[in-house]
């Protein structure tokens, strides 16, 4: 539907020819000075798409993210435009969801276009963020205080061409399918994870000094993959070894999407900000630089919103359409095998 924005347009008639103008009665000797043309109206000025102010003419003091990624709020939010270089808000999603904080829609605006600009030809879909105050978000079990964004994986079709992301599960070999219709495989999408592309974009996420990252949740084996790219393509030891703490699956398989969170900034930690752990030895002492110390959120008060299990869902469906196709039943016997959070060992993720 993206494409059609620019393509379901007729084409304009051409002009018909001007008439000659008529001759003037009495015409002006040659010395006379021409009349001045008027001047042309100023252009007016680009709008952000979307709607919102510029990000890039914002600064941290646009936003105010108050209390835990799960029970915290926005005390005043930036919105994501819904388009920007190398990146488009999903259009399948609410856009009353695209709001945080503004280090958290400069990182998304800033990786996106790095990323865009050694990888072009492929788009970045980001999901939700956050409603325009926080709070409770439905499907969401955080996502409340401005810092949290969902990212789709960066996908192709089997022959390499870009495919437009969506919450397709990757499986460990790199392949996924868009069953649409799952009772026939009449209508399968086959695609795979863009590699290349998707390290792009958290290498240069994690590699600016700028962005303090706090996690990113996603199923173990992209992990694998993206680590494995990163070191195929020779990414900063560093920058590498961050990204090998702060990526974890959680007990939600994220096989789908990448789930990412930044810290809580000085500024939001002294109005009332609550970061979750770990607090990595370089945030740490980023923190102390700055004059602070993080301020952990306690056991959660209110009751944890009940989120659909992968295996409920694929009973709710079940229950709906009926019998699935073998393809979709094989998929999700294939998927119990990774579906669980990993006993890993890792110290910052465990």
């Amino acid at each position: 539907m993206l494409g059609l924005v620019a393509c379901d347009r007729a084409p304009a008639a051409e002009a018909p020819e001007a008439p000659a103008p008529a001759r003037a009665e009495n015409p002006q000797p040659d010395s006379a000075e021409p009349e001045a043309p008027e001047p042309e109206p100023a252009p007016e000025p680009r709008g952000v798409p979307g709607g919102g102010p510029d990000p890039s003419t914002l600064d941290g003091s646009a936003s105010a993210s108050i209390g835990s990624p799960t029970e915290g709020h926005l005390a005043s939010s930036v919105p994501l435009p819904t388009s920007g270089p190398g990146y488009v808000f999903n259009p399948r999603k609410d856009p009353s969801r695209r709001y945080g904080t503004w280090e958290l829609v400069r990182a998304i605006i800033d990786a996106s276009a790095a990323a865009h600009e050694t990888h072009p030809g492929n788009t970045l879909v980001v999901g939700d963020l956050s409603l325009a105050a926080g709070g409770d978000i439905n499907g969401h079990a955080s996502h409340r205080a401005g810092r949290d964004v969902d990212v789709m994986f960066y996908l192709q079709n089997p022959d390499g061409t870009p495919f437009d992301a969506k919450a397709i599960p990757i499986e460990p070999d790199g392949t996924g399918v868009d069953y649409k219709d799952l009772t026939t495989a009449d209508d399968d999408v086959h695609v795979r994870i863009d590699v290349p592309r998707t390290w792009a974009f958290i290498g240069a996420l994690v590699g600016d000094e700028r962005n303090h990252v706090g996690r990113i949740f996603v199923v173990e084996h992209v992990r694998t993959m993206l680590l494995e790219e990163g070191k195929r393509v020779g990414a900063d030891k560093a920058v590498l070894e961050r990204v090998g703490h702060l990526m974890c699956q959680p007990k939600f398989p994220h096989d789908d999407h990448m789930h990412i969170r930044l810290f809580c900034s000085p500024d939001d930690i002294t109005a009332g900000c609550l970061d979750t752990a770990p607090i990595f030895p370089w945030h740490k002492k980023f923190l102390k630089s700055a004059g602070v110390k993080a301020s952990l959120a306690g056991a959660r008060s209110t009751p944890r919103p009940k989120l659909t299990s992968t295996k409920d869902a694929a009973q709710k469906k079940r229950d709906e359409v009926g019998a699935f196709d073998p393809a979709v039943d094989g998929f999700l016997e294939r998927r119990k095998a990774w579906a669980k959070k990993p006993k890993t060992g890792r110290k910052y993720c465990r």
